[in-house]
């Protein structure tokens, strides 16, 4: 019967995964002035060149810190959206230090120590208020993005502003803390390394360490949590913080890789593209770099066909949300079959009951 079931569903992915397929040549025959090229460039655009590859490359590096950050919280039952803003408070911090130390062998360690400390203190703001006044996160996050990008923007034109600039940045880092890059056909951003030796590392956190099972318990339960003795408001703090610092990473991959200065609007979106491949990744951060890898691709060849077919932006982003369902559904797919059926036990009731005997409060 079960292998009726997975022929019948196999059967309903393949028709959506066709249906979306038809929709997209539908789209590009429409709008598009070479319709072989735009699906050649769609397809192949990421690796048609070694410049594309590394862009594509570099691109994804920077989501895996953002999906991964937001794998992290939402693990703990969190619906936070900060990552955006955490990355723009990162970069500006990352950027004065290097700026202030100007030409240093310490720069480079310092700037990535700074980022990281930055989008942690800014994403502490929404877990204090969670933990202890029971804001909705959601909303704070929110907020504080705007704040953060705004305040990015402030800094730049009136304290980091070169005389003589035509827009709004800051000067150029040294040379000698830029990320570096291995090879040349494609080069090979270090920031990919980076970004997935943090993606392992918040797994491990998440599922072969003690404070992760304490994470995930208050993900699954906090009055059973809290009937168990574990400090919930600190917890939460905690995994706000953690989460804040490898979103900052992002904010220092993208100045010292990729634009190698401050400029006003640089990664705009890549903490809520976070959220979506985290999304994907089915909230667990061992497959963000597929999933980072897979988004980043598809963002690549749709920059790539807007040149090569003259295809509007706006088609661009229906492409490319037309296969990210196909690839969500086949990831959801997956994950589904890969879980066996539990029978669920009403934790809730047990928790409150368990709560007012055994509550010994956050420590």
């Amino acid at each position: 019967m079960s292998g009726i079931l997975d022929w019948r569903s196999a059967t309903r992915l393949a028709a959506g995964v066709a249906g979306a397929l038809f929709l997209i040549l539908a789209l590009l025959a429409l709008t598009s002035d070479n319709v072989p090229a735009s699906v050649d460039g769609l397809l192949t655009g990421a690796v048609s060149s070694p410049g594309r590859t590394a862009q594509w490359l570099s691109y994804s590096s920077y989501l895996m810190f953002t999906g991964a950050s937001v794998c992290l919280v939402f693990r703990v039952g969190m619906f936070s959206i900060g990552a955006e803003g955490q990355v723009f408070i990162a970069a500006l911090t990352s950027g004065v230090v290097a700026l202030a130390l100007g030409p240093s062998a310490f720069a480079l360690p310092l700037a990535v120590l700074a980022a990281a400390v930055g989008g942690a203190a800014w994403a502490l703001l929404p877990g204090l208020m969670k933990a202890y006044l029971n804001a909705d996160e959601i909303v704070t996050t929110l907020m504080l993005n705007f704040v953060a990008t705004f305040a990015f923007a402030f800094v730049i034109k009136e304290a980091l502003l070169p005389e003589g600039a035509g827009f709004p940045v800051s000067e150029y880092f040294d040379k000698a803390s830029w990320l570096p890059k291995w090879g040349t056909s494609p080069a090979i951003p270090s920031s990919l390394v980076l970004a997935i030796l943090s993606c392992v590392a918040v797994s491990v956190l998440l599922n072969r360490s003690r404070l992760g099972f304490r994470l995930r318990m208050v993900g699954d339960s906090r009055p059973f949590a809290r009937a168990n003795g574990y400090p919930v408001r600190r917890l939460i703090c905690v995994a706000f913080v953690v989460s804040g610092a490898v979103a900052g990473l992002a904010g220092a991959a993208i100045a010292f890789g990729g634009t190698h200065r401050l400029i006003v609007g640089m990664g705009a979106g890549i903490g809520f593209e976070g959220v979506l491949v985290a999304l994907l990744a089915v909230n667990r951060p061992a497959l963000v770099p597929l999933t980072a890898l897979a988004y980043g691709y598809l963002r690549t060849g749709g920059e790539i066909i807007q040149i090569t077919g003259n295809v509007p932006r706006d088609v661009v982003v229906v492409l490319q949300g037309l296969l990210i369902i196909g690839l969500a559904a086949l990831l959801r797919r997956r994950d589904a079959r890969s879980r066996t059926p539990m029978k669920a036990a009403p934790v809730d009731t047990l928790d409150h009951q368990s709560a007012g005997r055994h509550h010994r409060g956050d420590r």
